[in-house]
């Protein structure tokens, strides 16, 4: 039991939550993109948190949804900024994106284990968030900033903070998982300033 990871799980959970709540109304693309992206990420921190309370009935769950988050979860995130801000994508092809998604986490994490896969399509999607925030900078400002800001904590988070090892007296998993509730509020009120 880890109370400290269990709180940290719990809020990542909680904000990720009320930030898929925002997109309820799921008629757009993007707005599904993210819906199904940040419930993903919510689910997975929901269900770290139980493990981190020392639950560890459901570990082999909660290990398929870290990889599920990290590998389907966030390029999500990506795909809705890459319609909003790139190229606007038909119903067909975003079924597509989301089935090969889940297709290349099932193939690149279990049958054909490949370690980088969840950082390399995380870093191409916060790329891709990045690039959308920068070629928003003139039309709407407010939303480039949060998109970039986003970017940066999703990054700051997993490139540099990680989840092993302390900071002072605080353990890098519990700052990694409340830079990315942060990360995920940015991002998703940027999604919502876009559409």
């Amino acid at each position: 039991m880890v109370i400290s990871t269990f709180i940290s799980d719990l809020v990542l959970s909680l904000v990720s939550f009320y930030v898929s709540y925002q997109f309820k109304s799921a008629s757009s693309i993007s707005y599904r993109a993210a819906l199904y992206g940040f419930t993903i990420i919510a689910t997975s921190a929901g269900l770290g948190a139980i493990h981190f309370l020392g639950i560890n009935v459901i570990d082999s769950i909660y290990s398929f949804f870290v990889g599920l988050a990290s590998c389907v979860g966030v390029p999500l995130l990506g795909l809705a900024f890459f319609h909003l801000g790139i190229r606007t994508i038909t119903e067909r092809f975003f079924t597509f994106k989301v089935l090969s998604m889940f297709i290349g986490y099932l193939l690149f994490v279990y049958v054909f284990p490949m370690p980088m896969y969840s950082t390399i399509v995380g870093g191409i999607s916060m790329v891709i968030i990045l690039i959308v925030g920068l070629l928003k900078w003139r039309r709407n400002q407010t939303a480039a900033v949060l998109a970039i800001s986003g970017a940066a904590l999703f990054v700051i988070a997993g490139l540099v903070v990680g989840t092993r090892g302390k900071t002072g007296i605080i353990l890098n998993v519990d700052i990694f998982h409340i830079l990315l509730a942060i990360a995920n509020l940015v991002i998703g009120k940027a999604i919502l300033k876009l559409r």
